[in-house]
């Protein structure tokens, strides 16, 4: 009979790829609870999953709203319903969770269940405005007081806790990867790039259509999803340059096969985020960079996040100025050294291999269970 390393977690994860922690914990723990969250842009998607040793055996849809009150309120209410229904009182379980909402009256549920918490951090605001003031400094009011705290990345490590930690209960975890080995013919895709994740005003996508309008041997495949504001200005934008017939932007998300079958028709991934320190890309790592490589493409992407000295240094991609001129010089690089570049991705998914990489990451997890 399998040994499994876990007894009850609970995850907060995403249906778009989120660093395969899905998937590893439910390979590993006897009664894992995974919410699957969308952001406020598409809600309606979000749903709780419950595996028992290994196998599905329960799927919820957890609606939400794109209200921002209710949102968290809601994201709140399923997850006491959830803790109080399918986890027993008298075992262990740790919450594994991002946002410090869950941690709401934590006194109260320590009296009802038996709980731990492990805040994962994954990015850090810049206090730049009262909004943002107001989240850093509940986070860190909750951070001071839990027991297992996990950081997406050094920068934000550091900015927690004023010098990058490294102990059992306390360390950087950056994104696991599983990867496809996808193989393409460079002949056959050398001209179209691919672009993943949730479109924001700050990832770049202008400077990549304004490289596209430039360059009229390249094309452009968009993988995310906006709210319809956003996705107006940027059809404005295409349609302005006269790209309309080389960018494909349906605007939706596309899951696991579908995507990677988007990915064999394009030879590098693009991941052109602001480089300066307001943005919260500067502390972490991106999904979109390991997305990428993931699918055995290497990564044009700007000199920000931890994982950028890993591209450089392996020669996973490209880390470039965030001009069209710099995409154009990496883009050539990269086709004509196409091997190189290959085998530099593959360097890069050997070192965070998700089975591997967590093993080794989450050990402190099996002693919170004995």
């Amino acid at each position: 009979m399998k040994q499994f390393r876990y007894k009850n977690i609970l995850l907060y994860s995403s249906h778009q790829w989120c660093g395969n922690t899905k998937e590893y914990f439910a390979a590993h723990t006897e009664r894992l609870g995974v919410f699957l969250l969308m952001t406020r842009i598409k809600t309606d998607a979000s749903v709780f999953q419950l595996y028992e040793k290994g196998k599905l055996v329960k799927e919820i849809k957890t609606p939400l709203t794109d209200n921002f009150f209710l949102y968290y309120f809601l994201w709140y209410y399923h997850y006491i319903r959830v803790i109080f229904r399918y986890f027993p009182r008298s075992e262990k379980l740790i919450v594994i969770c991002a946002h410090p909402y869950v941690f709401f009256a934590s006194t109260i549920q320590k009296l009802l269940r038996n709980i731990d918490f492990v805040y994962y951090i994954a990015d850090f605001y810049p206090p730049i405005n009262l909004t943002m003031k107001l989240y850093e400094r509940l986070k860190r009011f909750y951070h001071n007081g839990i027991k297992y705290r996990v950081y997406l990345g050094d920068g934000v490590n550091k900015i927690m806790n004023g010098r990058v930690m490294d102990t059992p209960a306390c360390k950087t975890i950056m994104l696991g990867v599983n990867p496809k080995h996808i193989k393409r013919n460079i002949d056959k895709v050398k001209n179209t790039l691919l672009y993943v994740g949730v479109i924001r005003p700050n990832v770049g996508l202008e400077i990549v259509y304004a490289f596209i309008r430039d360059n009229p041997e390249f094309k452009l495949k968009i993988v995310g999803v906006c709210d319809s504001g956003l996705f107006r200005k940027h059809q404005r934008i295409i349609a302005e340059y006269g790209i309309s017939g080389r960018v494909e932007f349906p605007n939706r998300f596309f899951f696991d096969r579908e995507m990677n079958e988007v990915s064999k028709r394009c030879f590098a991934g693009v991941a052109l985020y602001q480089i300066d320190d307001t943005s919260t890309i500067y502390y972490a790592d991106p999904g979109k960079v390991k997305t990428y490589t993931e699918m055995t493409l290497p990564v044009i992407m700007s000199k920000t996040s931890s994982i950028a000295p890993y591209v450089r240094k392996l020669k996973a991609g490209e880390v470039i100025d965030r001009t069209p001129e710099a995409i154009l010089g990496a883009a050539n690089r990269i086709r004509n050294n196409y091997r190189t570049y290959i085998n530099g991705v593959n360097k890069l998914n050997e070192i965070f291999e998700y089975e591997k990489y967590y093993g080794e990451k989450f050990g402190f997890l099996e002693k919170a269970f004995s």
